[in-house]
Formats: C-alpha cells, structure tokens, sequence
C-alpha cells in the first residue's frame, strides 16, 4: 500500500483539531494575508481566531487565485504547511506581487455535528443520528496586497464581501462602505464584525455593524495598519439535509492601510 506523507499530516492534524472539546472549529474564520519581499511573495491561509488557531487545511483549500488588474492566476498546487508567528497556517509557492493584488480563496471546512455532551466533532449525522446540532461549513475569503488592486470585483463566492471604495487607501477618521452578497445578492441585516487577525478581543467587545436593506454596511476606520473584515450567515435548512440541519457561511476581508504597510 502507498502512503501519501502529506495526507498522513493532514489527517494527523485534523484528528488533533476533533479531539479539541473547547474548540468549535466550523465557527472559525479563514482569512488570507501575505509574507516575504514582493518579487517572492506567499500567500498566508490562516485558520481559527486570534486566540485559538488550529491548524489550516491544506486539502481543504478549494482554490487560490490571485487577481491583478490585467488578469488572474491560481496558486492552489504547492501548498505547504508552515509557522508564521508561531501558529500553523498553510502557505502558497512564491510569485511577484505587484503591490496592487486581489488573493481570494475558498475553504471547504465540511460537517460538524455536536455531540449529546457537547463537544462538536468533524462528522455527519450518519454515524451520529442523534446529534444536538449538525451543518455544513464553506469559508471564503479575499485579502488585497496594496491600493489600486481590483477591489471591487465581484469573485461569485457564495458569501462575499464586497468593498465600494479603495480600503487601501482609507485613513483613520474615515468610513469603508462596502456591500455584503449573498448568492449574488445583497444580504441586509446582517453583522459585518471588525477586527486586525492578530488581537483577541472578547466576543462581547467585537465591533459589529449591521447592513442596510441594500447590504450595505459603513466601517469606521479608527487606526492605521491590518483590518479583517467577518460575516457569518447561517441557513436552515442545510442544502444536504441527509448531513446536517444548517449551512454555516463565511466571508472573510483582509486589507493594511497605507501608514504600515510592508
């Protein structure tokens, strides 16, 4: 028999993730951010939350694309795992960053069932028929590398962030007015929650702005450097109802505005 030493990591590192009582892992986020010097720069897939970072999936990675103004590539073969800052995440081959580039990719972070004791496992109902809770979790993301990149294309993720202006270029004291998708759609009533990627801050104290009937939310922009942008959107029922009760979306954006950027 032919072992396959990447899917034997894989599947180590995912086992380590199931066995984690405290962790709720289809509540985590996916986001993209980027290492290196521009004429080798990686794409950075991180997983979980500032304060709880299991590690990324690289089989779950659906694709990688990067977007410049004048076309789009994909970087989703060699994907390797890594550390960055001291936290497993998954890192894309090297390749030239203009300094004006839209990353954007999907995560398929499968089903979740919670057990009659609590703790959530990376399953379906099938063996588990009895499960309190049960979804499917899809995760997607888009991050810029610098202004004047495609910000405001539209990618067809199923949950999307999409920005109106230039977030590159916003300043403190200014507003981000950007418009939550859905299917294609606007999505209204919905939180879009701020954050850096880096600090933890407690759920309670997470700043959160809702959208308007046309899905538009307006972000203040109270400091320079790393902004990650969060919306969740749980649908019942689930899509594969033989699997689980719910679907779980979502939609990460990534940005550094101009004052520190690298």
């Amino acid at each position: 028999m032919n072992l396959n030493p990447f899917r034997i990591c894989s599947a180590l590192l995912l086992a380590v993730v199931a066995l984690a009582p405290t962790s709720f892992a289809s509540a985590h986020d996916v986001w993209l951010t980027f290492s290196g010097e521009a004429t080798s720069r990686r794409v950075v897939v991180n997983y979980g939350h500032p304060d709880d970072r299991p590690p990324t999936m690289p089989d779950k990675i659906l694709d990688l694309v990067v977007i410049a103004p004048a076309g789009a590539s994909s970087l989703l073969s060699d994907l390797t795992p890594a550390q960055d800052h001291g936290v497993p995440v998954v890192v894309s081959r090297p390749f030239a960053d203009s300094g004006n580039l839209l990353l954007a990719a999907r995560y398929d972070n499968g089903f979740w069932i919670k057990m009659a004791d609590g703790p959530y496992r990376n399953a379906t109902r099938r063996l588990v028929p009895n499960a309190a809770d049960s979804m499917w979790s899809g995760k997607f993301a888009k991050a810029l590398t610098g202004p004047d990149a495609p910000w405001q294309k539209v990618i067809g993720h199923d949950l999307e962030i999409v920005p109106l202006s230039d977030p590159d270029l916003a300043k403190p004291g200014q507003t981000l007015r950007l418009k939550v998708l859905f299917h294609g759609k606007p999505l209204s009533g919905i939180d879009v929650e701020q954050g850096d990627g880096m600090t933890a801050v407690a759920e309670q104290d997470i700043p959160r702005f809702a959208t308007d009937a046309d899905g538009i939310a307006s972000i203040p922009i109270v400091k320079a450097g790393p902004h990650l942008l969060v919306v969740d959107h749980r649908v019942t029922p689930s899509e594969t109802p033989d699997h689980a009760d719910a679907d779980l979306f979502n939609a990460t954006f990534w940005f550094n505005t101009a004052a520190t950027r690298p």
